[in-house]
């Protein structure tokens, strides 16, 4: 009875035993342990996807900032490297009004301008007549050199404004208006423009012409200068037409370097001597200012 009871106890200790290494078994396979690391990853791998993600976008905004200022830098560098460009004949209007009253003035340049008959005066059998009467007061005068006198035949040249060069021969500050400009062409930062013909222009601006030059004569520039002279001579009336008006203009670093112009003219007139004597001429003008600083 003894030996049996003995040897149920041993029985009952060995399942005791072998239970407990069963329960043993799957702490050291650490089933457990892995479900809790299992857990601790997951928790500890969310934020940081979190973070992965907002530096991600905190990464694609910076290279997107990026790429916009460096295409904004290279819109800027490309601005500043790219020409100018020509001026339409808008804003040409605008500029050379603009720019022609600061040289007008306080400007510096150089004035030249030529004048030459293309037909001298010709009044006629009333020539030697007239030469007389000239000659009477200034033996090294004529009727071609008196009336080319205002005429303004002859060549001027000088600095301005150390030299005295007659205000008609100076830079005006022109009013010209974009309808006024024909033939409207630019090339190598020249612009050339023409004007309309004009007869008897007044200097009021009231045409083209008188909105871009005073080199012209009035009738009353003519009066004045043959009374001024003899007042044996008298004019009755003037008739001046100008044509073939062209200019250029030189643009350079957004400033006028040089400014070319010509055009042709004939006049009429009718002089009284006792009698009415009719006469004509002809002539063409070249005029340029250069060395223009301002």
């Amino acid at each position: 009875m003894k030996k049996l009871l003995a040897l149920l106890m041993a029985l009952a200790m060995v399942f005791t035993l072998a239970a407990c290494g069963g329960n043993d078994e799957p702490e050291t396979t650490t089933e457990a342990p892995v479900a809790d690391s299992t857990e601790a990853v997951d928790a500890t791998e969310a934020p940081s996807e979190a973070e992965s993600t907002e530096a991600a976008s905190e990464a694609e905004s910076t290279e997107a900032a990026s790429e916009a200022e460096s295409t904004e830098a290279a819109s800027e560098e490309a601005t500043e490297a790219a020409p100018a460009g020509d001026m339409t004949k808008a804003e040409f209007v605008a500029f050379i009004n603009a720019e022609t009253a600061k040289i007008a003035k306080s400007g510096k340049y150089t004035a030249n301008r030529v004048c030459k008959y293309t037909n001298p005066i010709d009044v006629g059998g009333a020539t030697d007549t007239l030469n007389g009467i000239i000659k009477a007061i200034d033996e090294n005068s004529s009727l071609d050199t008196v009336v080319g006198d205002f005429l303004g035949i002859g060549t001027t040249t000088g600095n301005v404004p150390k030299d005295d060069v007659k205000g008609d021969y100076r830079i005006m500050a022109t009013s010209l208006k974009e309808s006024d400009l024909g033939s409207f062409s630019v090339k190598d930062g020249v612009y050339s423009f023409t004007l309309a013909n004009a007869t008897n222009p007044k200097k009021t601006a009231a045409t083209p012409f008188a909105r871009f030059t005073n080199d012209f004569i009035t009738h009353e520039e003519v009066v004045d200068g043959i009374a001024e002279f003899t007042s044996a001579i008298k004019v009755k009336s003037t008739t001046v037409n100008y044509k073939n008006i062209k200019v250029d203009v030189t643009v350079k670093d957004g400033k006028i370097t040089n400014i070319k112009y010509s055009y042709a003219f004939d006049a009429k007139l009718t002089l009284s001597v006792l009698v009415t004597i009719n006469g004509t001429g002809a002539a063409v003008t070249n005029g340029t200012f250069s060395n223009i600083n301002y």
